[in-house]
């Protein structure tokens, strides 16, 4: 009896999920992939981890290389598959001590005094943003780094952010 108690408590331990990430750097990019249904890579906050835009449910945000009318990269865009605005900019500064100065200290937002957009347009380094997920979790992350190329006739964008999540649905983070 004990050893199938100690074999039950075992697997039941197996089986569960490993703690879910708050928090961290993640990096993602605008390749697409796949030969007959493409897919790019983008990251879900609420699970913590990129995925795939084929994926049910799919990543919170994608990054693309916005262009202009003669084809050349104009800079970049965060995307939602939330179609209600999700994303308001926080602050934009000077270097990433600064942005990282701020990032860290917004430990508490008032959704009613941002401007609420559909997606993140003209992002740049250094900026600190505020998302809100389709499980109504509010998301602050700060852009690291951007990398835009326009090579072969293809305009590339590639994406770092430190991100931190409050999952509890609140309007205050924990540092």
């Amino acid at each position: 009896m004990a050893a199938a108690l100690t074999l039950l408590l075992l697997l039941d331990s197996c089986e569960k999920d490993p703690e879910q990430a708050t928090g961290g750097v993640f990096t993602i990019d605008n390749t697409l992939y796949g030969q007959v249904q493409f897919y790019a890579i983008g990251f879900s906050f609420e699970q913590g981890r990129k995925l795939k835009t084929s994926d049910v449910p799919g990543p919170d945000i994608t990054v693309h290389a916005r262009t202009g009318a003669t084809g050349g990269i104009e800079g970049a865009y965060i995307d939602t598959p939330n179609l209600v605005e999700s994303f308001a900019l926080a602050g934009g500064f000077g270097s990433e001590a600064e942005a990282k100065t701020f990032f860290d200290g917004l430990l508490e937002i008032e959704p009613a005094s941002y401007n609420w957009v559909l997606n993140a347009d003209d992002v740049r380094m250094h900026q600190v943003w505020i998302f809100k997920t389709s499980e109504d979790n509010y998301v602050r992350f700060m852009i690291k780094d951007l990398v835009l190329e326009d090579g072969d006739g293809v305009a590339y964008a590639e994406l770092t952010a430190e991100w931190l999540i409050q999952a509890d649905g609140s309007t205050t983070f924990e540092q």
